[in-house]
Protein backbone atom coordinates (compact mmCIF):
# COMPACT_ATOMS: atom_id res chain seq x y z
CA UNK A 1 0.00 0.00 0.00
CA UNK A 2 1.47 3.49 -0.94
CA UNK A 3 0.58 6.61 -0.03
CA UNK A 4 0.03 9.31 -2.45
CA UNK A 5 -0.73 12.03 -0.72
CA UNK A 6 -2.26 12.26 2.74
CA UNK A 7 -4.22 9.73 3.88
CA UNK A 8 -4.46 8.80 0.52
CA UNK A 9 -3.46 5.43 -0.89
CA UNK A 10 -3.03 2.82 -3.18
CA UNK A 11 -3.69 -0.36 -3.14
CA UNK A 12 -1.25 -2.68 -4.42
CA UNK A 13 -2.60 -5.93 -4.97
CA UNK A 14 -6.05 -5.50 -6.03
CA UNK A 15 -6.85 -7.18 -9.49
CA UNK A 16 -7.97 -6.09 -12.24
CA UNK A 17 -8.69 -1.75 -11.30
CA UNK A 18 -7.01 0.00 -9.19
CA UNK A 19 -8.10 0.43 -5.23
CA UNK A 20 -7.27 3.10 -3.43
CA UNK A 21 -8.36 3.95 -0.11
CA UNK A 22 -8.92 7.07 2.67
CA UNK A 23 -8.34 7.20 5.79
CA UNK A 24 -10.55 9.26 8.05
CA UNK A 25 -10.56 10.07 11.59
CA UNK A 26 -11.08 6.59 12.90
CA UNK A 27 -12.11 4.57 9.97
CA UNK A 28 -11.23 3.91 6.28
CA UNK A 29 -13.00 4.04 3.03
CA UNK A 30 -11.77 1.66 0.64
CA UNK A 31 -12.63 2.65 -3.26
CA UNK A 32 -13.06 -0.31 -5.75
CA UNK A 33 -11.68 -3.51 -4.64
CA UNK A 34 -10.90 -5.35 -7.72
CA UNK A 35 -11.83 -8.56 -9.47
CA UNK A 36 -13.38 -11.55 -7.25
CA UNK A 37 -10.11 -13.33 -7.69
CA UNK A 38 -7.83 -10.95 -5.83
CA UNK A 39 -10.03 -10.63 -3.11
CA UNK A 40 -7.68 -12.80 -0.74
CA UNK A 41 -4.71 -10.40 -1.61
CA UNK A 42 -7.27 -7.11 -0.67
CA UNK A 43 -7.99 -8.49 2.43
CA UNK A 44 -4.23 -9.54 3.30
CA UNK A 45 -2.85 -6.08 2.44
CA UNK A 46 -5.04 -4.90 4.43
CA UNK A 47 -4.65 -6.70 7.37
CA UNK A 48 -0.37 -5.79 7.10
CA UNK A 49 -1.25 -2.22 6.88
CA UNK A 50 -4.06 -2.34 10.20
CA UNK A 51 -1.18 -0.39 12.64
CA UNK A 52 -0.84 2.20 10.08
CA UNK A 53 -4.92 2.83 9.14
CA UNK A 54 -7.73 3.02 11.09
CA UNK A 55 -10.23 0.04 10.80
CA UNK A 56 -12.00 -0.32 7.18
CA UNK A 57 -15.55 0.25 7.61
CA UNK A 58 -16.91 1.07 4.18
CA UNK A 59 -16.18 0.35 0.57
CA UNK A 60 -17.38 2.37 -2.34
CA UNK A 61 -17.58 0.87 -5.86
CA UNK A 62 -17.69 3.77 -8.71
CA UNK A 63 -19.58 1.25 -11.05
CA UNK A 64 -20.79 -2.22 -11.70
CA UNK A 65 -17.74 -3.36 -13.99
CA UNK A 66 -16.27 -7.13 -12.09
CA UNK A 67 -12.96 -5.47 -12.38
CA UNK A 68 -14.14 -3.09 -9.79
CA UNK A 69 -16.70 -4.32 -7.95
CA UNK A 70 -16.12 -8.70 -8.08
CA UNK A 71 -14.06 -8.46 -4.66
CA UNK A 72 -16.89 -6.83 -2.93
CA UNK A 73 -18.92 -9.47 -1.42
CA UNK A 74 -16.01 -11.39 -0.54
CA UNK A 75 -14.78 -8.36 1.64
CA UNK A 76 -17.91 -7.63 3.33
CA UNK A 77 -18.48 -11.27 4.16
CA UNK A 78 -15.40 -10.76 5.78
CA UNK A 79 -14.71 -7.39 7.56
CA UNK A 80 -18.76 -6.39 7.79
CA UNK A 81 -18.21 -3.13 5.84
CA UNK A 82 -21.05 -0.95 4.71
CA UNK A 83 -20.55 -1.19 0.38
CA UNK A 84 -21.84 2.08 -1.57
CA UNK A 85 -23.02 2.14 -5.11
CA UNK A 86 -24.77 4.23 -7.60
CA UNK A 87 -28.09 3.55 -7.53
CA UNK A 88 -28.47 2.52 -11.30
CA UNK A 89 -25.86 0.26 -11.06
CA UNK A 90 -26.86 -1.66 -8.14
CA UNK A 91 -30.10 -2.34 -10.11
CA UNK A 92 -27.75 -3.66 -12.76
CA UNK A 93 -25.37 -5.33 -10.79
CA UNK A 94 -28.26 -6.81 -8.90
CA UNK A 95 -29.72 -8.21 -12.36
CA UNK A 96 -33.25 -6.17 -11.97
CA UNK A 97 -32.06 -4.21 -14.88
CA UNK A 98 -30.14 -5.48 -17.82
CA UNK A 99 -26.85 -3.34 -19.23
CA UNK A 100 -27.66 -0.32 -21.36
CA UNK A 101 -25.80 -1.20 -23.99
CA UNK A 102 -25.07 -4.52 -26.51
CA UNK A 103 -21.57 -4.46 -25.85
CA UNK A 104 -22.22 -4.27 -22.55
CA UNK A 105 -24.50 -7.37 -22.27
CA UNK A 106 -22.49 -9.21 -23.88
CA UNK A 107 -19.47 -8.32 -21.47
CA UNK A 108 -22.06 -9.48 -18.69
CA UNK A 109 -22.53 -12.58 -19.97
CA UNK A 110 -19.03 -13.49 -20.59
CA UNK A 111 -18.12 -12.66 -17.30
CA UNK A 112 -21.12 -12.74 -14.81
CA UNK A 113 -21.62 -10.32 -11.86
CA UNK A 114 -22.65 -11.37 -8.29
CA UNK A 115 -23.45 -8.39 -5.63
CA UNK A 116 -23.19 -8.17 -2.01
CA UNK A 117 -25.61 -9.47 0.38
CA UNK A 118 -26.31 -5.60 0.89
CA UNK A 119 -25.78 -2.33 -0.55
CA UNK A 120 -26.37 0.89 0.24
CA UNK A 121 -27.31 2.99 -2.82
CA UNK A 122 -26.65 6.32 -3.31
CA UNK A 123 -29.18 8.94 -5.86
CA UNK A 124 -27.27 12.72 -5.33
CA UNK A 125 -24.34 14.22 -4.15
CA UNK A 126 -23.36 11.64 -0.48
CA UNK A 127 -21.26 12.47 2.26
CA UNK A 128 -19.30 8.51 3.03
CA UNK A 129 -17.18 10.04 6.05
CA UNK A 130 -16.49 13.71 6.55
CA UNK A 131 -14.45 15.14 3.57
CA UNK A 132 -14.97 12.17 1.21
CA UNK A 133 -18.06 12.75 -0.83
CA UNK A 134 -19.60 10.58 -3.88
CA UNK A 135 -21.20 12.50 -6.70
CA UNK A 136 -22.97 10.85 -9.68
CA UNK A 137 -20.98 10.67 -13.00
CA UNK A 138 -22.89 8.83 -15.42
CA UNK A 139 -21.34 8.36 -18.65
CA UNK A 140 -19.10 4.97 -18.63
CA UNK A 141 -21.98 3.54 -16.59
CA UNK A 142 -25.46 4.86 -15.94
CA UNK A 143 -24.81 4.93 -11.96
CA UNK A 144 -21.21 5.83 -11.98
CA UNK A 145 -19.62 7.63 -8.86
CA UNK A 146 -16.93 9.95 -8.97
CA UNK A 147 -15.53 10.77 -4.81
CA UNK A 148 -13.56 13.85 -4.10
CA UNK A 149 -11.20 14.18 -1.28
CA UNK A 150 -9.87 17.64 -0.29
CA UNK A 151 -8.85 18.13 -4.09
CA UNK A 152 -8.09 14.73 -4.74
CA UNK A 153 -10.81 12.84 -7.71
CA UNK A 154 -11.20 9.42 -7.58
CA UNK A 155 -12.92 8.53 -10.82
CA UNK A 156 -12.87 5.30 -11.57
CA UNK A 157 -13.59 4.70 -15.25
CA UNK A 158 -15.73 7.83 -15.65
CA UNK A 159 -12.24 8.97 -17.45
CA UNK A 160 -8.71 8.34 -18.28
CA UNK A 161 -5.67 11.17 -17.63
CA UNK A 162 -2.80 10.52 -20.15
CA UNK A 163 -0.11 13.38 -20.22
CA UNK A 164 -2.60 15.51 -18.01
CA UNK A 165 -5.81 14.97 -19.63
CA UNK A 166 -8.78 13.60 -19.13
CA UNK A 167 -9.60 11.36 -22.06
CA UNK A 168 -12.31 8.71 -22.69
CA UNK A 169 -12.88 5.15 -22.68
CA UNK A 170 -13.00 3.25 -26.77
CA UNK A 171 -16.77 4.14 -26.97
CA UNK A 172 -18.01 0.96 -26.79
CA UNK A 173 -17.52 0.73 -23.35
CA UNK A 174 -19.27 3.74 -23.00
CA UNK A 175 -22.93 3.78 -22.01
CA UNK A 176 -23.96 7.12 -22.90
CA UNK A 177 -21.33 9.68 -24.71
CA UNK A 178 -23.26 13.30 -24.32
CA UNK A 179 -23.36 11.80 -20.11
CA UNK A 180 -19.60 10.65 -20.15
CA UNK A 181 -18.65 14.13 -21.93
CA UNK A 182 -20.81 16.26 -19.24
CA UNK A 183 -19.11 14.34 -16.09
CA UNK A 184 -15.69 15.08 -17.69
CA UNK A 185 -16.21 18.84 -17.74
CA UNK A 186 -17.64 17.80 -14.09
CA UNK A 187 -14.16 16.49 -12.70
CA UNK A 188 -12.23 19.67 -14.81
CA UNK A 189 -14.36 21.72 -13.38
CA UNK A 190 -13.27 20.71 -9.35
CA UNK A 191 -9.86 21.63 -10.73
CA UNK A 192 -8.44 18.27 -8.55
CA UNK A 193 -4.72 18.59 -7.22
CA UNK A 194 -5.01 14.68 -8.74
CA UNK A 195 -6.65 12.53 -10.38
CA UNK A 196 -6.94 8.66 -9.15
CA UNK A 197 -8.05 6.60 -12.53
CA UNK A 198 -9.43 2.75 -12.43
CA UNK A 199 -6.64 2.58 -14.83
CA UNK A 200 -3.62 4.23 -15.26
CA UNK A 201 -1.56 6.17 -12.92
CA UNK A 202 -2.96 8.63 -11.00
CA UNK A 203 -1.77 11.91 -11.98
CA UNK A 204 -2.49 15.95 -12.14
CA UNK A 205 -4.11 17.79 -14.42
CA UNK A 206 -2.79 20.15 -16.50
CA UNK A 207 -3.87 23.16 -17.86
Amino acid sequence: MRELTENVYALDKTAGAHGYLVAGSGRSVLIDPGLASGAKAVLAELAGAHRRIPRVTDVVLTHYDPDHSGAAPALQEALGVTVWMGRADAAILRGEVEPPTRARRLLKKVNPMHPPAELREIDGETSIIPGLSALPAPGHTPGHLILTWHGVVFCGDAVRIQDGRLVQFPAFLISDKDAALATAELIASLRPRLVCPGHGKPDRLRA
